[in-house]
Formats: structure tokens, C-alpha cells, sequence
């Protein structure tokens, strides 16, 4: 996939100051990552342009993440397949990331929602890796490991994030927003 073929980049979250910098806001801190600050509200998802790209996020909460993202692929008249929706994925260790296409919700509820609004699921996905490497395979047997809903609203630690802006360079490199 090349970037040019990307026209609408949405990245998912929870609208609202106490989940800024929780892990289930990575699609966000994503597009903030690449795009800044300066997005515009419009209806039901905020934007900013940039070059012939679009950054959206949609507002409200992440379980009602397609309302956003239908409202703005239609605003920007785009179809799917020019779509890359960047989100958090507990399966994945902080500073990884998958790309994927036409692939179902994995029990993400935001990618669910996306789903379910465009009435198809033939659009690029960003998975950005937000599980603790402390809690990974290799953690000690006795140790269980957190279900996503037991941390992804919760801020995520310094550490973390080092490891998940690692992730945006890579995943921004690799598909071409950065040199």
C-alpha cells in the first residue's frame, strides 16, 4: 500500500479530557502524532488537511467510533478502500504495530462500529501494540495477564508510551508520512 492511496486517515478514541492519554486512544495520539493539534470540528468527527490528506477523529466514544468515521468518508467523498483507521490492539506488545486490510473487528468494538457504518470492513487498518511489554507471554507463570478492558482507559505510563511513540514512527515511516 502506498501512501498516496490513503485520502482519509481516521484515528480512533474517546472524545474527552479524561481519556487523552489513555491507551485506548492511540488512534488519536496517532493522528495528533502526524497531523498536530489544529483539528476542526464538523458534526460528529473533527479534521485537518493536510496536503491531499485528510485526519480525522471521530467524536463521542470509541464504541461509536463509525458514526464519526460514515459521517466523514461521505463529507470527504471517500471510499473505503481509501481509508486507513489507526487504532490501539491489546493483542500486540507497545511498539509494534500491524497493517492490515479487509479484516474483521478482532473484538474491537470501535473497528466493530467502523464496520458496521460502512457496511463493509474493506478498509486499511493501523493496529498500534498498547499491551505493557510487563505483561507479555514471557511474564512469570503466576502472573495473569489483564484483560484489555482492565487497562484501556487508563493513562498510559511514561514507560508505555516511550514504547508506543516508537510504534507511530515506525508505522509513519513504513508507510511513507515521514521520511
Amino acid at each position: 500500500m502506498k501512501i498516496s492511496e490513503f485520502k482519509l486517515i481516521i484515528g480512533l478514541g474517546n472524545s474527552g479530557v479524561e481519556y487523552l492519554s489513555s491507551y485506548h486512544n492511540a488512534g488519536f495520539l496517532f493522528t495528533e502524532f502526524i497531523a498536530g493539534k489544529k483539528f476542526k470540528k464538523e458534526n460528529d468527527f473533527e479534521f485537518f488537511r493536510a496536503r491531499e490528506r485528510t485526519f480525522a477523529k471521530p467524536l463521542g466514544f470509541m464504541n461509536e467510533s463509525g458514526k464519526g468515521a460514515a459521517s466523514a468518508m461521505k463529507y470527504f467523498r471517500i471510499k473505503p478502500a481509501e481509508i486507513l483507521v489507526v487504532h490501539d490492539d491489546a493483542d500486540l506488545t507497545a511498539g509494534n504495530y500491524k497493517i492490515s486490510f479487509g479484516r474483521g473487528a478482532g473484538g474491537h468494538r470501535g473497528v466493530a462500529s467502523v464496520i458496521d457504518r460502512l457496511k463493509t470492513k474493506d478498509f486499511w487498518r493501523l493496529r498500534i501494540g498498547i499491551r505493557s511489554p510487563s505483561a507479555s507471554p514471557e511474564r512469570a507463570p503466576s502472573q495473569k495477564r489483564p484483560k484489555a478492558g482492565e487497562f484501556v482507559l487508563r493513562p498510559i505510563t511514561s514507560a508505555d508510551f516511550k514504547e508506543i511513540k516508537s510504534a507511530f514512527e515506525k508505522s509513519a515511516k513504513d508507510l511513507g508520512f515521514l521520511p
